[in-house]
């Protein structure tokens, strides 16, 4: 199980850069990503995008500053960073988020912690391609399983 939990907000984001910075501020450590809760097609595609950050990590070829925002890059298959968090970070309306352990090692209590400062609830909803935004996340052409891992070995050609 890839790991995320799908989270509500507690009001529709009105400010996403005040609730990034809030995340930002109650985290753990930078292995804590806050993505859109749109942004995942499945648990493989999850999986895909953490290999290939760890791969990126450990060849000191991450193009964001930090492990989280080299994720959302991922999963945005792009290397422009700011298109990247229009895709994949939260917006202005967007109801629901990933928590997600980049690490992942930390137990559901974690989660669990996570949500609460944020003072978010805890969905009980897997990635799957029914609330995955393909086109949000610029994808073409049907949503599938298969587009949105292509993707992420997009975001590193040139």
């Amino acid at each position: 199980m890839f790991p995320c939990r799908r989270v509500a907000l507690s009001e529709a984001c009105e400010d996403p850069r005040s609730l990034a910075m809030s995340w930002i501020q109650i985290r753990d450590s930078e292995n804590w990503a806050l993505v859109s809760g749109t942004c995942l097609a499945s648990e493989i595609h999850g999986w895909v995008a953490h290999e290939v950050l760890m791969r990126n990590i450990s060849r000191g070829t991450m193009k964001s500053n930090s492990i989280d925002g080299e994720f959302i890059r991922l999963l945005s298959g792009t290397h422009h960073i700011s298109t990247s968090f229009k895709r994949a970070g939260l917006r202005y309306g967007d109801q629901t988020a990933w928590i997600v352990d980049l690490s992942a090692k930390q137990p559901e209590e974690s989660f669990i912690q996570h949500a609460e400062k944020m003072n978010f609830e805890i969905i009980d909803v897997r990635p799957n391609l029914s609330i995955f935004d393909s086109e949000r996340m610029g994808i073409e052409g049907e949503p599938s399983e298969d587009a949105a891992i292509g993707h992420i070995h997009l975001s590193d050609l040139r």
